[in-house]
This record gives C-alpha cells, sequence and structure tokens, in this order.
C-alpha cells in the first residue's frame, strides 16, 4: 500500500525552538523547565533505555513537545528494510508519541558519534527506490517522516538529477518530509560549488518541516560564551533559508562537543533573535 499524497500543506504544527535531548541535560531540563520550545531525541537512546530513562521521559514530555531524530534507517541502502530496528522504532514512537519522526536520507545508516553519512546516487532508479521503502516505512510506522540532507564531499560527481530536486522529487512521491541540515547543506554548496539560492529555489517549501542549526564553533572553545557575537556562515546560511521559507521549526545542536545547558539554551535565544529580525 502507497502513502497517498496529502492535500494542501502536509507539514506537521510549527514548534518554534528546541533542543536536542541529551542525557546529562536530562536532570537540568526537569529540575530548571528552561525556556525550549521542544527536545528532540535519539531514537536508538531509548530504545532499550531502562526504565528510569524512560520515566524520566515521560516527565518531560509531559512538560515539551518531543520529536524522534534516527541514525539507523538506511533508508537508502540496497538491503532489505531491518524490520526488527521498524518494531523497535514503532514501540518507542507508539510510547513518546513525538510531533514527528525522522532520519537520514542516506546510502547507510548515519553514525551520530563519527558523521557517518554516505551521499546517494541522485538518479531515477534510486528515486524509484527511495519512494517504495519510505512508503512502507511510513505504511509500517502509520505516519509521515522526515528525512535530512547529508553532507556531500570534494569532486565533480555525475549525477543524473540535482541534490535539491532530488530532495524535492523523493519528499513530493513518497509524501514525506524534509529536514534541512544548515550545516549539511553549507557543506555541499561550498564543496559542490553551489549557489544557496539556487538550492532554496528547487525546494518544495511546504514540505521542509524542520532545520538542524549547529550553533557556532567558537562555542566549543574554552571560554566562549553563548552570547557573545561570533562570525559564523551557518548562521548567514540559516538567515537566507527563514528568509526565503518563511518560520520552520529549528533545532539547535551541537554534535562536536558538550556545551552545558545554559549555552545552549543562549545559542537557542540567538536563533529566536535571528528569526525574529527576518520576520521584522
Amino acid at each position: 500500500m502507497t502513502t497517498p499524497t496529502a492535500q494542501g500543506d502536509p507539514r506537521f504544527p510549527y514548534l518554534g525552538f528546541g533542543l536536542r535531548l541529551r542525557r546529562d541535560y536530562v536532570p537540568e531540563v526537569l529540575r530548571l523547565r528552561p525556556d525550549v520550545g521542544w527536545f528532540e531525541i535519539i531514537s536508538e537512546n531509548y530504545m532499550d533505555a531502562e526504565p528510569d530513562e524512560l520515566r524520566q521521559l515521560d516527565a518531560i514530555r509531559s512538560r515539551y513537545p518531543l520529536t524522534m531524530h534516527g541514525i539507523s534507517l538506511s533508508i537508502g541502502s540496497p538491503w532489505p528494510l531491518d524490520t526488527d530496528y521498524l518494531e523497535r522504532l514503532k514501540k518507542l514512537l507508539d510510547r513518546v508519541d513525538p510531533a514527528w519522526v525522522s532520519d537520514h536520507l542516506c546510502w547507510s545508516g548515519a553514525d551520530d558519534n563519527h558523521g557517518r553519512m554516505l551521499p546517494l546516487p541522485y538518479s531515477q532508479d534510486t528515486l524509484e527506490h527511495l519512494v517504495s521503502r519510505i512508503a512502507k516505512v511510513q505504511d509500517y510506522l502509520g505516519r509521515r517522516i522526515l528525512l535530512e540532507n547529508v553532507p556531500v564531499g570534494r569532486g565533480r560527481f555525475s549525477q543524473e538529477i540535482t541534490e535539491a530536486e532530488f530532495l524535492r522529487e523523493v519528499a513530493e512521491q513518497s509524501d514525506s518530509l524534509i529536514l534541512l541540515d544548515i550545516s549539511n547543506l553549507h557543506t555541499t554548496c561550498v564543496n559542490q560549488g553551489l549557489e544557496l539560492d539556487d538550492y532554496l529555489r528547487l525546494l518544495p517549501g511546504n514540505r521542509v518541516q524542520q532545520i538542524h542549526l549547529a550553533g557556532a564553533t567558537q562555542l566549543c572553545e574554552p571560554g566562549a560564551r553563548s552570547g557573545e557575537s561570533v562570525k559564523d556562515p551557518i548562521w548567514d546560511f540559516y538567515g537566507d533559508t527563514l528568509a526565503h521559507f518563511g518560520p520552520v521549526s529549528t533545532m539547535i545542536e551541537r554534535i562536536d562537543c558538550m556545551p552545558s545547558l545554559e549555552e545552549m539554551v543562549g545559542q537557542l535565544h540567538r536563533a529566536r533573535r535571528a528569526a525574529g529580525a527576518i520576520a521584522s
């Protein structure tokens, strides 16, 4: 059974600005109730979690919307879908009832610690393969999924379809949604000599559901402060993306270091200010 195409705007409700929920943050989140719109969890971190961890997650879920972000779906793999993984994912979905669930549009599973995300060949054959697999996943989970763009390295690759067009066709033909990672987008544009405006014009704005935004690299430097002004091209790309699409639910993340919750909330406020400046 193929998931029917949604009519009108298929996106889920706008959630504002959220953070990645790291285990180290959980006690502070429960105690302080920081000014955060929502939290994103890594699905695999809670599939086999201890009962106490799940009860803490339930407590946070009662106060904040949650989303789930996976790293092991391997939607672009040539091998059969992992039914055991999907069963465990659905069990967690049914418990958490997240606002939405996402993973990576890549050749193999993504490694959250090492960033092992292999871009797909953008061809008609790959598109047909993906659309069929996404339909099966969405049918099994009973909900639409988001798929995240991955970084492409240097070199001129012979692709039948440009990346942005490929993302558009995958989303529209499978009735899925797009998670736009700004750091990955920046890497791809720089490495492939692409213009951001040209890329964004090819994406279907009504399917860009979420943004991943890495805070300034300097935040991980000793003595850096969350509120200080830093020059980072990621923020420029973020501003241009919002100017093109309007408000998009944004999750602030750091995967290369572990800032404090206070520092991450500071980065979240910076994203709010950036979005507010564009809106005004």
